[in-house]
């Protein structure tokens, strides 16, 4: 009986400690266009800390606020980003208590779509992407974030957002 209260405390001290591990994150994602008004996303990100000092990640992005561009004949373009799909690796550095800075690497899929004179389109795509940012601890379970992506082809932007651990 002994042992399988011992097997049953350790267990739960596990299942506590890899909870502590998991974390989410929502941020408002930029995008940087050629467009008078840039398009948005809204990126949501539940990653698992494996270390100290690394976290593996899995996004999604999508869509809260078209691009657009007024022609000046009252023709107006729009772009939006339909999704972000993406995997991260995040190497991190704790630089005190509160700040925590931290690298993005890994592989991103989006789908776009733009409309223009009456004409429009859609493209996808998959490629490399990266980013830096910065974390500041609020409190033990709470932090704000601010980041840069950059998503190969698609360009990238700033994001702002907030990351719970749970």
């Amino acid at each position: 009986m002994k042992k399988l209260v011992i097997a049953s405390a350790l267990a739960l001290a596990g299942m506590a400690a890899q909870a502590q591990a998991v974390y989410g994150d929502i941020a408002y994602q930029m995008i940087d266009t050629d467009l008078s008004t840039d398009p948005a996303v809204l990126r949501g990100i539940v990653g698992y800390e494996i270390n100290p000092n690394m976290a593996v990640e899995g996004m999604l992005g999508l869509n809260i606020k078209d691009g657009k561009e007024d022609f000046g004949t009252g023709i107006e373009g729009k772009a939006k980003v339909d999704h972000l799909i993406g995997v991260y690796a995040k190497p991190k550095l704790k630089v005190n208590d509160a700040l925590e800075l931290y690298g993005r690497v890994g592989f991103v899929s989006y789908k776009v779509k733009a409309s223009a004179f009456g004409f429009s389109e859609s493209d996808s795509g998959s490629d490399l992407s990266f980013g830096v940012g910065a974390s500041y601890n609020l409190t033990p379970n709470l932090s704000l974030n601010v980041d840069f992506m950059d998503f190969g082809d698609l360009e990238g932007g700033v994001a702002f957002g907030l990351k719970f651990k749970f």
